[in-house]
């Protein structure tokens, strides 16, 4: 059967080489490309064809031709999705004699754990997968399982959601709690999303929560303190965000918290006032591009060799920037962009320094902005959810995704195998079940094979 040759030619691998030599050059770890086209081991089925000369004898003496050796070419083709309908049959069973002992039947097995109904665990995992993590909306995944064979609509496709949502949420709430009542470190950051109503979107904000390998998206139906800081009583470690006022204001100094302002934020100030005054914007670029080397070298060292390393080598350059900054504050223009970062860099120094005491914590909270990414991108293929319920219920869903991305785990295997072990987990024990136990009895299995 005729198909497409996927096969690297020279024209790539010289595309490879020149990458590669542009990564030396800027002193970047050289990846190793990956495969264009490669199927994992048992997800597929082997089809051989041999296909022999028309003519099998030699044109001079007229013996039979031999095998010396045999050309091959490999095709993958695939084969649209087959779905299994299971039905149970339940006899009822009398005796046909005396008609006295009443009917027998079979007890009744337990629903799906996804709920009652027509869709059964893995298609309902599908759906999850393919618009949560995916970012299919509705109506295109329709689409696709209808080329496939499934007429389903719309609305049974988001009641399907949800009832996973429902069943999963104790243990998004369990990872929560954990995160919450640590000393960890915290990284937090929010974004808006729009709720449909009558005359127009309501806005309702959603936050990320992330640390001790947790990813946790939380809807809120405003942004500010008390909203945002809302179960964070009983946290002690320390929170990572930007200097916004519904983190550094005076609800977070009520409660105590300890948070490390985000670097680059500090840095796009800077960047954004270049027009204005390019030999300043230039020096602290300058600087901020040797902190993101430094910790670049260092990303792989314990908490402690890394504090030292901060402490040996970012210590004084942080101390000649800030006398460069009060330095030069005096001769800029009042209310000028490069005054507002000037200021914006002395106002919060001890927010945006606190790095340099603590190992653990992240120069930046790009981390947060990353993982809000994802609802971002998604923001622009659904345009809002339905309602606030809904914004919540996917929340749950986008926790377990974007955990299971980070730790690099298949979200479909890890919810099928979650909601099958949902059945007979005790309440107290719900955290085994998330994303970063199961990836780590993954490795305990790997490594005692």
């Amino acid at each position: 059967m005729p198909g497409l040759d996927l096969s690297a030619g020279n024209d790539n691998a010289a595309t490879q080489r020149a990458g590669a030599s542009q990564a030396q050059v800027r002193g970047d770890a050289v990846r190793k490309p990956r495969p264009r086209l490669e199927l994992e081991p048992g997800c597929f089925d082997e089809e051989h064809d041999t296909i022999f000369p028309e003519v099998t004898t030699c044109a001079c003496c007229g013996g039979a031709l031999a095998v010396i050796d045999e050309e091959t070419r490999r095709v993958v083709e695939r084969i649209p999705a087959r779905f299994l309908v299971h039905v149970t049959h339940r006899p009822k069973m009398a005796c046909p004699r005396c008609k006295q002992g009443g009917v027998k039947t079979a007890v009744a097995e337990d629903p799906p754990s996804t709920g009652p109904g027509t869709v059964g665990s893995s298609l309902a995992v599908d759906i999850a997968v393919m618009h949560y993590a995916d970012h299919l909306p509705f109506h295109r995944l329709a689409g696709i399982l209808e080329r496939e064979g499934l007429h389903i609509d719309r609305s049974t496709l988001s009641r399907v959601g949800a009832r996973v949502s429902d069943t999963l949420r104790p243990v998004v709430e369990a990872m929560q709690q954990e995160l919450l009542s640590s000393d960890a470190v915290l990284g937090i950051d929010g974004t808006g999303v729009k709720i449909l109503a009558k005359g127009k979107c309501q806005r309702r904000t959603l936050y990320v929560l992330h640390g001790l390998g947790h990813v946790v998206f939380r809807a809120l139906m405003a942004d500010n303190a008390d909203h945002v800081l809302d179960g964070m009583a009983d946290f002690r470690g320390v929170v990572t965000a930007d200097a916004a006022k519904v983190h550094v204001g005076s609800k977070s100094e009520q409660m105590g918290l300890l948070v490390a302002l985000c670097g680059s934020h500090g840095r796009r100030k800077f960047f954004d006032a270049r027009e204005t005054d390019r030999a300043l914007a230039d020096h602290a670029l300058a600087f901020y591009q040797k902190v993101a080397a430094a910790e670049r070298r260092w990303k792989d060292l314990d908490d402690e060799a890394r504090l030292r390393e901060r402490e040996r080598e970012l210590v004084p350059i942080f101390e000649d920037f800030r006398r460069w900054l009060l330095e030069h504050r005096g001769d800029l223009v009042e209310r000028s962009p490069m005054q507002k970062a000037f200021d914006y860099a002395l106002r919060h120094w001890k927010g945006l320094t606190h790095f340099l005491r603590d190992g653990r914590v992240p120069w930046t909270n790009n981390e947060s902005e990353r993982l809000l990414r994802h609802v971002v991108v998604g923001r622009k293929a659904w345009t809002f959810r339905g309602t606030f319920e809904g914004a919540d219920k996917g929340c749950v869903l986008w926790s377990l995704m974007m955990s299971c991305r980070r730790l690099g785990l298949d979200p479909r295997r890890y919810l099928l195998d979650t909601l099958e072990a949902l059945r007979t987990t005790p309440h107290r024990e719900l955290l085994s079940l998330s994303p970063r136990a199961y990836a780590e009895r993954k490795r305990a299995i790997a490594a005692a094979a």
